[in-house]
């Protein structure tokens, strides 16, 4: 069993405030993140942005792999069935793991090798940070997640963005990142962490039982990361950095969009996962159904105003050069609605602790979207990659949800306790 939550530990806001905190730390960290592509692509070109987009596609699936989403087990560990400590044990080794091959596949890409590491180290320490973020959200503190995710973003930003003005070297500016994921691990997070876990928080050996659990998990995530960012490393190959980096800022106008959903996913998912500990399932379908609806509205407006503006719009952001890509930029946007919809049914998946059921499915959508990248890159470019990525997106939200659905039917509510009306 856990440690019990020291006494001296602030009461968490409600369910709505922390909802709203979710959705003002995550906005502020993608509007940081944005603004960085937006700052390399006026100041270093398309590819200065192209080979900052490298490094994080060869990064991100690594560690999002390593990471073994502790951090959504321990948040919908509603019976409590470990310790802090073995959380964390099994998270530093991991990201240690990380390094090592981050400085291998730096050795791949001399053009952009110490972006690459620079920007490993960055997803090394936030891993570490989101260990912790897992040990919040399970208390509900959202308002320290969302706190410690906008200083992370802004810090990044200010940092990232003062070198490259000073040096024009991206492998300084990506070190600025990672020193911003340093300093909010060690003077935010961990000062807050040790109010919600007492106790040791290095246990030595290994649980393996929580290896075997999240392990699934881990590989979904990967392959939905690498899902993401498959065409780039295709554009990157078929097209070189500079197309990459055109794709990479058209590509941020929807990431921007996905804020609010992932927000609201992060907030509502410890209470689906109640839901459908307790056997709630109207309950459950009506909150999954809820936020579905609600990234269904945030895409269809992202949609129609890359339709209408599209092109002006480019212009106001990125400069003249990137007007010309307006149809491209429109595909990317309906692409990345679909999207929303398919992550939508993720969170319902996690809730639900559908680990091992979504291996299949990822790996499926990942060989459909790399058939998808393969045939539609080469003859249509930058087109071609909305249009694989639409493929794959739908091709998760079908998935998703069939799943879904297959774990709410043996769902049942508990009798009545004896004497209960």
């Amino acid at each position: 069993m856990p440690a019990p939550t020291p006494p001296t530990a602030p009461a968490a806001p409600g369910l709505r405030a922390g909802m709203l905190w979710t959705v003002l730390g995550q906005g502020t960290f993608s509007a940081a993140q944005w603004l960085m592509v937006i700052l390399l692509a006026r100041s270093g070109g398309a590819e200065a942005v192209g080979v900052y987009s490298l490094g994080l596609a060869l990064t991100a699936p690594l560690f999002l792999l390593l990471g073994l989403q502790l951090r959504g087990v321990q948040a919908t560990d509603a019976a409590q069935q470990y310790a802090f400590s073995d959380y964390f044990t099994l998270r530093l080794p991991s990201m240690l793991l990380g390094l090592l091959i981050t400085a291998g596949l730096a050795g791949l890409y001399p053009h952009a090798s110490g972006a690459i590491w620079w920007l490993g180290t960055a997803k090394a320490l936030e891993g570490i940070s989101d260990v912790i973020y897992g040990r919040m959200q399970q208390r509900e503190r959202l308002d320290w997640i969302a706190q410690s995710t906008m200083l992370r973003g802004l810090l990044g930003l200010a940092l990232l963005g003062g070198l490259h003005l000073l040096t024009r070297n991206l492998t300084f500016s990506a070190a600025g990142v990672a020193a911003a994921g340093l300093t909010t691990l060690v003077l935010f997070d961990l000062p807050r962490a040790r109010q919600v876990a007492a106790g040791r928080w290095w246990q030595p050996p290994l649980s393996g039982s929580l290896l075997k659990l999240a392990l699934p998990l881990g590989l979904v995530l990967a392959l939905v990361s690498l899902g993401t960012n498959l065409p780039r490393l295709f554009i990157e190959h078929q097209l070189g950095s500079g197309s990459l980096g055109v794709y990479s800022a058209l590509s941020y106008v929807s990431v921007a969009g996905s804020v609010l959903v992932v927000a609201l996913g992060t907030a509502l998912t410890t209470r689906l996962s109640q839901h459908y500990v307790r056997a709630e399932k109207a309950a459950f379908l009506r909150l999954s159904l809820l936020l579905t609806a609600g990234a269904g509205g945030v895409g269809a407006a992202l949609t129609l105003l890359s339709g209408v503006a599209g092109g002006p719009m480019l212009h106001l952001l990125y400069g003249p050069d990137y007007a010309a890509y307006a149809k491209p930029f429109f595909w990317l946007t309906l692409a990345g609605s679909a999207g929303f919809l398919a992550s939508c049914a993720g969170f319902a998946l996690t809730a639900a602790r559908r680990f091992r059921e979504q291996l299949p499915l990822f790996v499926g959508v990942t060989l459909i979207l790399a058939a998808a990248c393969w045939w539609f890159i080469p003859r249509q470019g930058l087109l071609g990659a909305a249009t694989a990525g639409l493929i794959g997106s739908a091709a998760q939200l079908l998935g998703s949800w069939f799943i879904v659905m297959q774990a709410l039917r043996p769902l049942r509510a508990p009798p009545p306790l004896q004497g209960e009306a």
